[in-house]
Order: structure tokens, then C-alpha cells, then sequence
């Protein structure tokens, strides 16, 4: 499975964008051999850390999960194709009232707050469509749930994945 983690994220929590980016990279590598089946191959988590100023909240509201069998997409202004094939996009935000406290707080504070997000996107996965049957999505739950619990403070705070 190809697993990605996406960032939008503003100045502030740029300071944080490493520990982001080590995560990433260590589940990438965790799931790249794994298979849970033929309907779900490619996952990706939207991560959003903006504090919007008032009245444009509403661009960085968490979006509802989405599953794309098949489509390709073309990029309006550069002409670039991009062909989603089996793909799941959920998102995590870190809400205004979660906001100082991830910015301003330990990296191992950070990092436990987008590890608990993570974990509790996990129930989205109740919303894949009826047509996605051969994803064996409770072992893909436990996996993460294992990779997530081993990771090591250490590994993913430093800058250095």
C-alpha cells in the first residue's frame, strides 16, 4: 500500500513540519510492502495546522473522506495530468482550540496530539463505499495502530528521519 501524509500548513506551524515529515516517511515505509487487498492501494491523510484569521476558516474545515476508484485530473493551469486510482483521502486538522497547544508545545506533545488525531481518523474508514470489499480494513486499523504506538520520539522528533 502507498501511504502519504499531506501537508497544509502556515508559518507558525512550519516549526513542527519536520516531526510531520518524519511521520510520513516512516509510514511510508511501513506500508509499502503490506496488502490488504486489491480495492484500496493508495492512502492518503490530508494533515491541516492553520489559524485562519476571521471570516476564511471555512477553506481549512476538515473535509469529509473521499474514495476514487478511478480518475484522472487535470490541473487547470499547468495542464499536468494526475491519475488517482484507488485511492482513499481522509484529512486531520488541528482545530483553533488545538492550535497554540501544538505550535508552542514539546515536539513529543505535538507529535502525541497528531498521533491521536491519526488514530481517531481511523473510524472514517466505516465510510468507505460499498463497492470497496477486498480491503482487509480492521488489519490495516491494527497495523497502524502497532506502527503508531512503536514510533520512537526520538526517531521522528529529530531532523533527521
Amino acid at each position: 500500500m502507498h501511504f502519504d501524509i499531506a501537508l497544509t500548513i502556515d508559518t507558525r506551524s512550519g516549526s513542527k513540519s519536520s516531526i510531520l515529515t518524519n511521520l510520513s516517511i516512516y509510514l511510508k515505509e511501513c506500508f509499502k510492502d503490506k496488502d490488504y487487498g486489491t480495492d484500496l492501494l493508495n492512502y492518503t491523510l490530508g494533515f491541516t495546522s492553520v489559524l485562519a484569521p476571521e471570516g476564511f476558516g471555512h477553506f481549512f474545515e476538515k473535509k469529509k473522506p473521499l474514495y476514487v476508484s478511478d480518475r484522472t485530473t487535470k490541473n487547470r493551469f499547468t495542464g499536468e495530468q494526475h491519475h488517482m486510482y484507488r485511492l482513499f483521502i481522509d484529512n486531520i486538522v488541528i482545530e483553533p482550540d488545538e492550535y497554540e497547544d501544538f505550535v508552542i508545545g514539546t515536539d513529543h506533545n505535538s507529535l502525541q496530539l497528531v498521533k491521536a488525531k491519526i488514530l481517531e481518523s481511523l473510524f472514517n474508514l466505516d465510510r468507505l463505499p460499498k463497492e470497496v470489499k477486498d480491503f482487509d480494513k480492521e488489519r490495516f486499523r491494527v497495523d497502524m495502530v502497532h506502527l503508531l504506538a512503536q514510533t520512537d520520539d526520538k526517531h521522528i522528533t529529530s531532523s533527521q528521519p
